[in-house]
């Protein structure tokens, strides 16, 4: 489901961003300049950093009319709001502990679909939330100067049950403008095997019902003087398990004739089949470049192969532009094109008298290519926008520090399109 693959993928990319960097900003410069704070160890609260917490408010609203919950047919509309606050935490001068928790408040008329030929519709997911939170420790070592990481977290919904656990080292040279940093990832999720209602027969359709995801990654940044820094990363992620999602159908190519009958396509249906082993390599470049003190280029590009026949390149470039010392405007476009896994059928396109042995109708294994276009603003003058007594620390001033707004829309080849809105509300204590 479309749904489950956007959190998914979230999920790893801020990992990933998370096991190589000390900070939540995304930024190989943050990360840079991170790694140059390394200073002897104190327990002195006043020589402490302050506490850094974001509340972020995300909306997402999506769009289109090849839901895999009705075979690769039918609405795929979703709108999800997700609150969120990400707190860094400064243990003392060599370590830090990273909280990241929230909820995903979403409606779907796909998933309400999964009763689709029950004449009264009850479907348990077509409204739900997803509620997790991700805790990471890191440290530096000041003997040697390199720092590693461990982190945690959990998230529970409706049909899906996951936890996971990672860590990674990282090397810096003594100059500290190189760094390699080997990163690892355990994630287990255990589904709730909920069929389309048609097909809840007592038979055991799925022979598994938990999915593990183990990842393993390796990358090396450098800084190439005072304009120019690169990271290069690759992946290895091996997922095993249940990767057919229970509540998708497939229509054979005996409902082709019959795609607009609904009291034929009753007894039609069949249970999504993937294989239980999927390999996944992402390799992928990023680079900064300052062109000026007014503006500076952000560009990614990443190629990406599995064993599943998929094969993808994706490419990005951000523009930040400082307005004045406390606005930066960022106008950013990224581009993806994919090829389709081998087991992707559209809806009626399954041979009934050669049966394959794995077949999806999910458009997100298909072919196609997508744009994505946006903006982002950021305000954060040097004095901060507002101070208030802090609650955390005695004799403190906390203060409202800044304030960001990212959107963006989404389309893609096969119709599928997407407004997404993100606000940031920073404050140190």
């Amino acid at each position: 489901m479309q749904l489950k693959n956007l959190f998914t993928a979230l999920f790893l990319l801020s990992v990933s961003v998370s096991s190589f960097a000390q900070t939540n900003k995304n930024s190989l410069d943050d990360r840079q300049e991170e790694s140059r704070k390394q200073v002897k160890t104190t327990t002195d609260q006043s020589d402490f950093k302050d506490v850094e917490v974001n509340f972020l408010l995300n909306y997402y609203n999506q769009d289109g009319d090849h839901s895999p919950v009705t075979g690769g047919r039918g609405t795929e509309q979703l709108d999800n709001i997700a609150p969120s606050f990400v707190v860094h935490v400064p243990m003392d001068s060599l370590s830090n502990l990273d909280l990241n928790f929230g909820i995903d408040i979403y409606s779907s008329a796909s998933t309400n679909n999964i009763d689709y030929f029950e004449t009264h519709k009850t479907s348990a997911s077509s409204s739900d939330s997803r509620a997790h939170i991700n805790v990471a420790y890191s440290h530096n070592l000041p003997k040697s100067g390199n720092a590693y990481s461990a982190l945690a977290g959990f998230s529970k919904e409706f049909d899906v049950t996951s936890y996971h656990l990672g860590g990674s080292y990282t090397i810096n040279s003594k100059d500290l403008n190189r760094s390699l940093t080997l990163d690892g990832l355990y994630m287990s999720d255990s589904w709730k095997l909920l069929y389309p209602f048609e097909l809840r027969t007592g038979t055991k359709w799925l022979k598994d019902d938990v999915r593990t995801t183990m990842k393993l990654g390796l990358s090396y940044s450098q800084v190439f003087g005072k304009r120019l820094q690169a990271l290069f990363s690759a992946e290895l992620v091996s997922q095993t398990g249940l990767l057919s999602t229970p509540f998708h159908r497939v229509f054979f190519d005996d409902a082709f004739a019959f795609a607009d009958n609904k009291s034929a396509l009753r007894s039609l249906s069949h249970v999504e089949m993937l294989d239980d082993n999927r390999l996944k390599i992402p390799i992928s470049m990023r680079w900064s470049y300052y062109l000026n003190d007014f503006m500076r280029v952000k560009a990614f590009y990443r190629f990406y192969t599995d064993n599943w026949g998929i094969t993808a390149h994706t490419a990005s470039i951000e523009l930040p532009m400082m307005i004045s010392s406390s606005f930066i405007v960022s106008p950013f476009y990224r581009y993806h094109t994919q090829t389709a896994a081998d087991d992707f059928f559209e809806f009626g396109t399954v041979s009934v008298s050669n049966t394959p042995q794995f077949y999806t109708s999910d458009h997100d294994l298909s072919d196609f290519n997508s744009h994505k276009v946006g903006l982002g603003l950021q305000y954060s003058p040097l004095m901060g926008i507002g101070n208030f007594k802090s609650l955390v620390r005695k004799n403190r001033i906390a203060q409202f520090k800044s304030i960001g707004l990212r959107t963006a829309y989404y389309k893609r080849s096969d119709g599928l399109h997407a407004w997404l809105v993100s606000l940031d509300f920073g404050f140190t204590f």
